[in-house]
């Protein structure tokens, strides 16, 4: 029997940059297409379904209900995903879900709740970073720079667009639709990551935000972290939207971001960069110099990442590896962060042993 054709909707535009990877890969990926798209907003609508010739409804339920979608993925604003992501898991849809997860630690757990009571497969969009890092991951357990004692991750982005080539950052700066600025939206992938290499939980995080470029906006748009692990790594954090050039404000080219994650060991040390070359390198234990490592991108089609996963881990019945759960753990360590800034010390995260 051929394997399962997957049939896909998306739901909300808010996070368009991802409705638009996704629907520019499916074509050439051969487990799932894509059938339609909600989104409240007529224009948004029209202009996403007109460029991918798909079905578009402005209503979120009017597709929830459907018997022939099988995986919703969801790119809403942040406010709307805690919804409808219970609303498709109590409707038996398999879930691409949005980050940050949620507005609230409660409604986290409430959607922890509901995802595993449905039975469903979710992945969580910023779980992305497990997946791109799963060689690394590889290395690092073998012992390739000794045993992991320190991670350092920068991401200085331009600021956030609520729309292609808007110039605006809309909803991503409204605190009624997000729970925080920069060090939340670009952080979250990371802070998942860090537990992930860390192979432990986070006790403790000392936090910083302040805005350094964008005076005139309701949330912070640049946050720096250092998180704290019961097995004694420490990693640090700086997630910001500073980048603004050539325009000095609103959104500049994302080539012009400095993106980094640098790994400490007790026998040597590996590096990861983004937009520049060579990209990576790696001092292994016992080499005498460094090694400058070339990265490239692979030829052949796109891949729908992650919603590719999320079809492997149906088929295959295995976990995700990044769950719904995950999602939860590191959207509390970073709103912990948050509590951090605001009270100006560091903060013990609940059941975690006091020093």
């Amino acid at each position: 029997m051929p394997p399962k054709t997957y049939r896909v909707a998306v739901l909300g535009l808010g996070h368009w940059y991802s409705a638009y990877g996704l629907a520019r890969a499916l074509p050439e990926y051969p487990r799932a297409h894509l059938v339609v798209a909600a989104e409240p907003d007529r224009r948004r609508l029209d202009a996403y379904c007109g460029t991918f010739g798909i079905e578009g409804v402005t209503d979120y339920d009017a597709v929830i209900g459907r018997d022939d979608i099988d995986i919703v993925h969801i790119a809403s604003p942040v406010c709307d995903i805690p919804d409808l992501t219970m609303r498709a898991a109590r409707a038996g849809k398999h879930v691409v879900m949005g980050k940050p997860m949620a507005m609230t630690v409660a409604e986290a757990d409430e959607m922890v709740a509901v995802v595993e009571a449905s039975g469903v497969v979710c992945v969580p969009f910023q779980g992305l970073m497990r997946l791109r890092h799963q060689s690394l991951k590889t290395r690092l357990d073998a012992g390739e720079i000794g045993d992991l004692a320190v991670l350092h991750q920068t991401g200085r982005w331009a600021i956030a667009e609520d729309w292609f080539q808007s110039g605006t950052p809309g909803w991503f700066v409204d605190p009624a639709k997000v729970p925080g600025g920069a060090f939340i939206d670009e952080g979250i992938y990371w802070i998942d990551l860090f537990r992930w290499l860390a192979g432990s939980e986070v006790i403790e995080v000392d936090a910083r935000m302040r805005n350094i470029v964008h005076l005139d906006i309701a949330v912070e748009d640049w946050g720096l972290a250092t998180f704290t692990f019961a097995n004694g790594i420490i990693a640090t954090l700086e997630a910001s939207w500073t980048i603004n050039a050539p325009r000095k404000t609103g959104p500049s080219p994302k080539h012009n971001s400095v993106v980094r994650l640098e790994m400490v060991g007790t026998r040597g040390e590996l590096m990861e960069q983004w937009f520049r070359s060579p990209g990576g390198a790696v001092l292994a234990a016992g080499a005498e110099d460094w090694v400058f490592e070339r990265r490239g991108e692979a030829f052949g089609p796109p891949s729908p990442f992650p919603l590719n996963h999320l079809v492997d881990c149906i088929d295959s019945g295995r976990p995700p590896l990044a769950t719904v759960r995950d999602a939860r753990d590191a959207f509390v360590v970073a709103m912990t962060a948050y509590q951090s800034a605001r009270e100006g010390r560091p903060i013990r995260l609940s059941g975690a042993p006091q020093p």
